[in-house]
């Protein structure tokens, strides 16, 4: 893999903020939530784009552009773990950047500049970027606008750089617009945004009530179902957004091509290869219809996944046309690379030396079944270990060790034994049961003897419940005690240390409180043993720094 140019610690040109000064608009009315996206992680975005043939830029130390940042919620964090590459993120609310500068100047970071620009005024002066991420905005700007996305992409984005841009999609995105016109019907007169997402939700709850056992009333229901579990903000930005539109697949890719760009893959839908049709051939009729399609004719493929899936929302990877994509991905091409998954055998007392299949699912509910024994160890390991990340050849060396004196039937084909475990490690990545990495992320898996928290965590843990941990997810943590212990992971402390400051800061809180004895007696014993067990689980929860 060529190594990437030191990167370029420049924003965008200094005159470009004064190209065009962005005026405040609906954004700034009800603020849209700055939250991190894991679909945008620039290392999942690499490890695409190596599976597929690509050079990409390491995360660690590349260019970062993203088109429509808010407060910098999804790029910040980016920038906190990667302090060698260079970020820059642009958006036409002003409040939202400001608010975004403020994060930036209270974790002391050097390498990130948020700037309020109109994605209109960018050039090709404004220099190249390694990654450039648009979600949440294609749908939702004019045509034009959406032009200039794919424009941005073709003049700034590096040769064997990576584009993001996401997007609403049909079929699925059907039944939303049928939500969608009726709720917009029924607030057109209405200004306010929160009177306008206050009685889009009365009337769709209403019509859900009203309607029969049809097909029309399950649409209602499922929509109604929908939008109940949908934030206040987005409802308000996605859904009754006048000017929101969806795409089939085919179409968005069709004018990434006018601008001289090819679709990579999709972020989160599974790899649609030959693993994947092998592993979901007797759950699926559409399988012997996909299978009749070339594997190379991968668009079409993916396009009646879509269908037969009725997909709503797509994550989609763009690439310059000039790149040579290696397609079909193949299973060896994971050798060098790291795997990792939070798995769970269906059985706690699973033992892989005994014959038979054995059940493994995600916390998703994602489900792999398999009888090959030396997978079986491989996956039990996996789980173990989460979130670490670990080679083939490493977790072959693991599985053998838990397999005990069933490992020398396994040694006597060790080869053969591999190349089956490779391949079960491909098919379950291709449906999105297992994880690879060409990068792997700098978090712990163990707890160490002083262990540390990110400052971003830390911080975050002072003000609220929602942290971003290093997987670039949001965990929501409602417990106080714990949220407290997380701001005191600073490196320092000891686990004995923990327990102390834990204790002190809960008694701290009593007093200021005005508690009565009574209260103070309930408070939660803060031990070693109960500090310990929340530590790892927050090393679960990818908290904490390795």
């Amino acid at each position: 893999m060529q190594s990437a140019p030191p990167p370029d610690t420049r924003s965008v040109d200094a005159d470009v903020a004064s190209r065009r000064e962005p005026e405040p608009f609906a954004y700034d009315q009800l603020r849209y939530p700055g939250l991190p996206f894991d679909q945008t992680h620039p290392g999942r975005l690499a490890t695409l784009a190596v599976l597929h043939g690509m050079e990409p830029a390491p995360p660690a130390r590349c260019r970062v552009l993203e088109l429509g940042c808010g407060d910098g919620g999804n790029l910040i964090p980016l920038a906190y773990q990667y302090p060698d590459s260079a970020f820059v993120g642009i958006d036409l609310s002003a409040r939202a950047i400001e608010t975004g500068r403020k994060t930036v100047a209270d974790l002391a970071l050097h390498n990130i500049e948020l700037r309020p620009l109109d994605i209109a005024a960018l050039t090709p002066d404004d220099g190249r970027f390694d990654y450039i991420i648009a979600h949440g905005v294609y749908s939702w700007v004019p045509e034009p606008v959406r032009e200039k996305i794919l424009s941005v992409f073709r003049a700034n984005l590096a040769p064997q750089g990576i584009a993001f841009v996401s997007y609403n999609c049909y079929p699925g995105s059907y039944m939303r617009d049928l939500s969608r016109a009726i709720m917009l019907f029924h607030v057109r007169r209405n200004a306010d945004p929160k009177e306008r997402v206050q009685q889009a939700r009365l009337l769709l709850q209403m019509l859900a009530e009203a309607s029969n056992e049809d097909i029309y009333g399950y649409v209602l229901k499922s929509q109604h179902e929908r939008v109940r579990k949908t934030q206040d903000t987005v409802l308000y930005h996605d859904d009754l957004d006048e000017g929101a539109k969806a795409f089939f697949l085919y179409q968005v890719v069709e004018a990434a091509a006018q601008h001289g760009l090819q679709y990579l893959c999709d972020s989160y839908t599974p790899i649609l290869t030959g693993p994947l049709m092998e592993l979901q051939r007797e759950a699926s009729p559409l399988v012997k219809f996909l299978e009749q399609i070339p594997e190379q004719e991968w668009l079409a493929r993916e396009q009646y996944w879509d269908f037969a899936r009725g997909r709503m929302f797509r994550d989609m990877l763009l690439c310059q046309k000039e790149i040579e994509l290696r397609r079909p991905v193949a299973a060896s091409r994971i050798a060098n690379l790291q795997v990792c998954a939070e798995l769970m055998p269906e059985t706690a007392d699973l033992d892989p030396q005994a014959s038979g299949p054995a059940e493994f699912k995600t916390r998703a509910g994602k489900r792999i079944t398999t009888d090959h024994r030396l997978s079986k160890a491989a996956l039990i390991h996996l789980g173990a270990i989460w979130p670490r990340t670990i080679g083939v050849a490493e977790l072959a060396t693991a599985a053998l060790a838990r397999l005990g004196p069933a490992s020398e039937t396994v040694q006597q084909y060790l080869d053969r034994e591999i190349e089956g475990l490779s391949a079960i490690l491909f098919r379950s990545f291709c449906a999105g049961v297992v994880e690879i990495e060409a990068f792997p992320l700098p978090l712990a898996a163990t707890v160490s003897e002083r262990p540390q928290a990110s400052l971003l965590a830390r911080k975050q843990a002072q003000s609220g419940s929602l942290l971003t941990n290093l997987r670039h997810d949001s965990v929501l943590v409602e417990d106080a005690v714990t949220l407290r212990l997380i701001s005191l992971l600073d490196g320092t402390r000891t686990l004995d240390q923990l327990v102390c400051d834990l204790a002190a800061a809960g008694a701290q809180v009593v007093r200021q409180n005005g508690a009565s004895p009574d209260a103070a007696s309930a408070a939660p014993i803060i031990s070693r043993e109960n500090v310990m067990g929340n530590v790892q689980r927050l090393a679960k929860l990818a908290l904490l720094i390795a």
